[in-house]
């Protein structure tokens, strides 16, 4: 008999998984009302908010603004005692009475709106396989001549490496991640980072690299000890050692971690690799002179009217399945059956999967290698 587990699906019938990356991609797209009609589908979803944040997440990756980290880390705490709070007084109601809460309501909306306005930057990507090895090599070759970074001793990395249970090859690597960032040599940093996730082969070694655990209890040993924990901890090591930086710094720190700690099962290891590079690409920009506005939010508003809509949408759908009353997007705006909106959904999902084997492939990662 077949034990295979079935796909989770949000409250009208959808696949959880492709409501996150649809709503990703709406995001992305600056599609402001089918990105409030998805992050409503999530709310009113039983436990779907860690779905929702999930997304939230890496749609963040795109402008990957610090302050706005921090926004998202305080409503991530807000959600989850209201979450708390609902569903251990309500009973059998509690997840009808979190999704009418008109906090709830109101506070994810807003994150979306934030997240449509950021400031997009030009995208970095992570470097090639090839790329990756001949950097290290280069690395090693500067290495056997004497020209070890300082930082590979400084205090903060002595802090973070463990000569019983870490690699010598991590405690060289981070100290020439931290040289590299303060120098503003993003390839090289990334390099190093990416080459301490690759397979044992593709390192030219015969075991994998020795790493002490430090993720999760909740995760299996193997994730425990990947490198990404690693690399957290010396990056946050790094910002607490430089005097006078301005504290945002270490906040917006924390939240990535605490997001990773809180999602790390719920997004691809493509996904950790791009909340991983936009974390970096922040560390090195606490380098470069930033504006203090860099820290500030505006104020969001929306009217009670727009903040029910996508709920009002919703319960139109459960009354009638085959109606289509909300917008979904340019390519299924006109369908009129509950079938083209999956396909739709589908297509999307499949696209999205392609790049990510794509990325993978470059890097000569798999799912395993985290």
């Amino acid at each position: 008999m077949s034990t295979k587990k079935a796909k989770a699906a949000t409250i009208c019938g959808y696949e959880l998984a492709d409501i996150r990356k649809t709503l990703c991609s709406m995001i992305d797209r600056r599609d402001g009302r089918a990105a409030y009609r998805w992050t409503a589908e999530l709310v009113a979803t039983p436990a779907a908010v860690g779905s929702l944040w999930a997304s939230y997440w890496l749609a963040w990756t795109v402008g990957a603004g610090p302050s706005l980290a921090i926004l998202l880390q305080q409503g991530w705490t807000d959600i989850v005692d209201a979450a708390k709070m609902h569903t251990m007084t309500g009973g059998g109601e509690g997840w009808i009475s979190f999704r009418n809460d008109p906090e709830v309501r109101g506070l994810t909306p807003e994150l979306a709106t934030r997240l449509l306005g950021q400031i997009r930057h030009s995208p970095a990507v992570w470097p090639s396989k090839e790329i990756v090895l001949f950097d290290i090599s280069t690395l090693r070759d500067g290495w056997a001549a004497g020209a070890v970074p300082t930082t590979t001793d400084s205090d903060a990395l002595l802090s973070v490496w463990q000569r019983s249970e870490d690699a010598m090859d991590l405690r060289f690597l981070a100290g020439a991640w931290m040289d590299c960032l303060q120098r503003g040599d993003l390839r090289l940093a990334l390099s190093a980072t990416v080459w301490t996730l690759m397979t044992p082969a593709q390192q030219g070694k015969e075991a994998p690299l020795k790493c002490a655990e430090r993720g999760p209890a909740a995760l299996p040993a193997k994730c425990r000890e990947s490198p990404l924990w690693f690399w957290l901890e010396v990056g946050g090591a790094f910002l607490k050692a430089r005097p006078g930086l301005h504290r945002g710094w270490f906040t917006f720190h924390k939240a990535i971690v605490s997001a990773f700690r809180e999602h790390y099962k719920r997004w691809t290891a493509t996904e950790r690799m791009k909340v991983l590079l936009a974390w970096i690409q922040q560390l090195r920009a606490s380098f470069q002179p930033q504006p203090d506005s860099i820290w500030s939010a505006p104020a969001v508003t929306h009217t009670t009217a727009d903040i029910d809509r996508p709920y009002q949408e919703i319960a139109a759908e459960l009354s009638d399945p085959e109606s289509v009353i909300q917008h979904i997007g340019a390519a299924t705006a006109t369908a009129t059956a509950a079938d083209e909106k999956r396909a739709a959904l589908s297509k999307t999902e499949a696209k999205m999967a392609a790049a990510d084997a794509q990325i993978m492939a470059a890097l000569g990662l798999t799912e395993d290698d985290f």
